[in-house]
């Protein structure tokens, strides 16, 4: 892998991680709303799931590329990947708030059934009751998904300094080559004056 196509390859992973993160943001404020159906949520993970596979595309092609001893510029990477973090942890965030209206509103509907209510709404308590089970239930994958995304920031993080620790390493190495550059030339320029004196007193002595 030469560093052009590696580059190229990592700006296209981030664009589409972009366009992903930019897909959520518009599915999120569905959540809540009439339209947020069993089919919504199964669409909202299945889009949540693809960005979470970029990211972790990305983090390999990272690390494939500085095993090729290239040093790739990640800073697109982290801002991009930060965005994609906000807005997991944003749905999450509403998702629990739309949990927690929903069980009040539930318990309240329940109580009211306890004094007589039809059978038609005792089934319509146990469809609201599914779907909050299955909202916590994606709240639990959201918390699963924000915890891996930090690790990732951590290994990332790692990564970063141990490129940049590597490119200190060449170029305190290249200051000390320099170091030795300019004193060998002094030294040899000194050489050459000592040589030519010597010359001077031999001539004159003859």
């Amino acid at each position: 892998m030469d560093e052009f196509k590696g580059s190229r390859v990592l700006r296209s992973l981030v664009e589409r991680l972009a366009r992903q993160t930019s897909k959520l943001q518009r599915m999120a404020v569905t959540i809540g709303t009439p339209r947020d159906t069993a089919t919504f949520r199964d669409k909202l993970t299945e889009e949540k799931d693809v960005g979470m596979s970029l990211i972790h595309d990305i983090v390999r092609h990272i690390k494939q590329m500085q095993a090729n001893g290239i040093n790739p510029n990640v800073k697109a990477f982290e801002n991009e990947a930060r965005n994609f973090q906000e807005i997991i942890e944003r749905i999450r965030d509403h998702e629990s708030q739309v949990v927690s209206s929903s069980v009040v509103s539930a318990a309240s509907q329940d109580d009211d059934l306890t004094v007589g209510l039809l059978s038609q709404g005792q089934i319509q308590v146990d469809g609201q009751v599914s779907q909050l089970e299955a909202k916590k239930k994606q709240i639990k994958h959201l918390e699963q998904d924000v915890t891996e995304l930090a690790t990732m920031f951590k290994d990332l993080q790692g990564l970063v300094n141990d490129q940049q620790e590597t490119v200190d390493q060449i170029q305190v190495h290249v200051e000390e080559t320099k170091a030795y550059t300019n004193n060998a030339a002094s030294e040899l320029e000194q050489a050459d004056d000592t040589s030519a004196v010597l010359d001077e007193d031999n001539f004159a002595a003859a």
